[in-house]
């Protein structure tokens, strides 16, 4: 026969027993999904990070909370490790698309999804320091042919620098004529401007010179 005492023991004993079980098991985290079928995802940068579902990517939190919903403008800029592109964000800011006549026009949004600079730049850098390379085209009429009763026109690009906000930040730079075909052919005019510094770029001319400006 077992004394009180020895079964008032055992009882403590097992109780304290049970309580720590009880407590490792609610101490041990629930895994759960919050979201599958992803095609792809990025690191996090700026504290949001890209995902792909389809043809549409979308940007969450670092709590897995989806802040800006898919959406098939935004430009994937950037690569990982296995030669994936993703769209991010630089200085609250990431680049979007859209396509008009065959053309492609770049312009930007901020960190809630909303359109901060309107695409209207057929090419376009993410931002850096504050600040980012952009390239506008524009047509003009110089004259008029009277044997065709046409118009003739020049087609022209240039490239400037902007802020976070839009604003322009030097003079147009290296203005050429372009033929707007090569651009329906889904090809980007290049850029011959560089920032050499945060408030100072290079710009390479048809003859081969640099010129340098600072903002």
């Amino acid at each position: 026969m077992i004394p009180l005492i020895g079964l008032t023991n055992i009882y403590i004993l097992m109780k304290k027993l049970f309580i720590l079980l009880l407590g490792f098991m609610v101490c041990i985290p629930a895994n759960s999904q919050i979201m599958k079928e992803i095609d792809q995802v990025s690191s996090f940068n700026e504290g949001l990070a890209a995902i792909k579902k389809g043809d549409q990517w979308a940007f969450m939190d670092m709590e897995g909370n989806i802040v800006i919903d898919f959406r098939d403008d935004l430009v994937a800029v950037e690569g990982d490790n296995n030669g994936n592109k993703y769209p991010v964000f630089h200085n609250e800011r990431a680049l979007i698309s859209l396509t008009e006549n065959n053309v492609t026009y770049y312009g930007y949004i901020d960190t809630s999804g909303k359109d901060v600079i309107l695409a209207e730049f057929v090419n376009a850098t993410s931002f850096k320091d504050g600040y980012a390379l952009v390239m506008h085209y524009s047509k003009e009429v110089v004259g008029q042919n009277k044997l065709l009763g046409k118009d003739v026109v020049s087609y022209q690009i240039e490239e400037f620098v902007i802020d976070t906000n839009g604003k322009t930040m030097t003079p147009m730079l290296n203005t050429r004529n372009y033929v707007p075909e090569k651009m329906k052919s889904g090809k980007k005019p290049e850029f011959t401007t560089v920032f050499l510094g945060k408030q100072i770029v290079g710009v390479k001319t048809d003859d081969q010179k640099w010129e340098i400006y600072k903002f």
